[in-house]
C-alpha cells in the first residue's frame, strides 16, 4: 500500500472511513465477547477465566484485554449504550471506566443509563471524568501509589522537610510542600521585546490565555490542535524577522506544530 501519492484531503477522508471500520469492528468483537461469555467458551477450551482467554488465545495484551471485558460488560447491562458505539460516540476508554465505578458503585441499571448521559457531555481527559463520575456517585476519591527512590542525603533531607512543614505522613506533607510552592506568589519582571525566548512570566500568561493547550489551527480544516503535552512559546513573526517577544506576537504550540511550522518557514527560505 503505497499513501505516498494520494493527496492530502484523499488520504483524510480515507483514514475517516477507516475510523467508521474500526468503530463498527468494536462493536461485533464486544458482542462476540459476550457470547463467548455467555456460552463459557473459555472454560471448554482450557482457560479458567475470559480474560486469560483474551490474553493468551487472542493475543491481546493484559490492559486491552481487561479494557474489551470491562467495556462488553458495561454494555451488557446497559444496552442503550450499544447504539453510541456502534456510531462512534462512545470509546473503549470510556465503557471500560463507566464499568469499573457503576461496579464500584453497585449502580441500578437506571444509575447506569443516567452515568452514560453524564459522561457522554463530559469533553475533559478520561483521568478528569474518572474524578466526575466518582463525585456523581458519592464515592470516595481514587487513591494512587507513588514508589519513590532516594539516597541517604535526599532521605533526611526529606525527613526534616516533614518535621518543619509539621506533618508525619508523607503523603500530607507532600501535598502541603506541592500546595505551598503552586500558590507562591512570584515577582513580575518585564520582559524585553527583543528577548530571544519567553521569560517565565511571559510563558505563564501565554499558557493561561491558551487555556495550556496548542494554538495551532490547521489551514485546511480549521481545526484546533488542543494537544496539552510538550508546549512551547513561539513567534507568530519570528524573532529573525524581527518579531518581538511580546504577548501579542507570541503563541502557544506543542512540540510537533511548533516543528510543522519551522519545516514550512524554511521550505520558503526564510532563512
Amino acid at each position: 500500500m503505497n499513501l505516498k501519492n494520494l493527496r492530502s484531503e484523499v488520504l483524510v477522508q480515507n483514514t475517516k472511513n477507516l475510523i467508521k471500520e474500526e468503530t463498527r469492528i468494536l462493536a461485533k468483537v464486544l458482542a462476540h465477547f459476550a457470547e463467548i461469555e455467555a456460552r463459557k467458551l473459555y472454560l471448554e477450551l482450557g482457560y479458567g477465566s475470559l480474560y486469560l482467554f483474551a490474553v493468551k488465545e487472542l493475543g491481546y495484551s493484559e490492559a486491552s484485554a481487561q479494557r474489551r471485558i470491562e467495556a462488553m460488560r458495561f454494555l451488557k447491562k446497559t444496552p442503550e449504550a450499544q447504539s453510541m458505539v456502534e456510531k462512534g460516540n462512545l470509546n473503549l476508554s470510556r465503557l471500560s471506566l463507566l464499568e469499573r465505578v457503576t461496579k464500584e458503585a453497585k449502580a441500578t441499571h437506571a444509575q447506569n443509563v443516567e452515568a452514560l448521559n453524564f459522561l457522554q457531555a463530559e469533553t475533559t481527559s478520561t483521568s478528569k471524568s474518572e474524578l466526575r463520575l466518582r463525585e456523581f456517585f458519592k464515592l470516595q476519591s481514587k487513591k494512587r501509589v507513588v514508589t519513590i527512590e532516594m539516597d541517604e542525603e535526599t532521605y533526611e533531607l526529606w525527613q526534616k522537610t516533614k518535621a518543619e512543614l509539621g506533618e508525619v505522613k508523607d503523603a500530607c506533607a507532600l501535598k502541603k510542600l506541592c500546595e505551598s510552592q503552586v500558590k507562591k506568589t512570584q515577582t513580575k519582571m518585564r520582559q524585553s521585546p527583543n528577548a530571544r525566548t519567553a521569560g517565565k512570566v511571559l510563558r505563564r500568561e501565554l499558557l493561561k490565555a491558551a487555556e495550556h493547550r496548542c494554538q495551532y489551527v490547521g489551514p485546511i480544516n480549521s481545526q484546533r490542535c488542543n494537544n496539552r503535552q510538550f508546549l512551547q512559546c513561539d513567534h507568530k513573526i519570528p524573532h529573525f524577522l524581527g518579531g518581538e517577544t511580546t504577548q501579542q506576537n507570541m503563541r502557544i504550540l506543542c512540540q510537533q506544530h511548533n516543528l510543522l511550522v519551522y519545516q514550512e518557514l524554511k521550505s520558503k527560505n526564510l532563512f
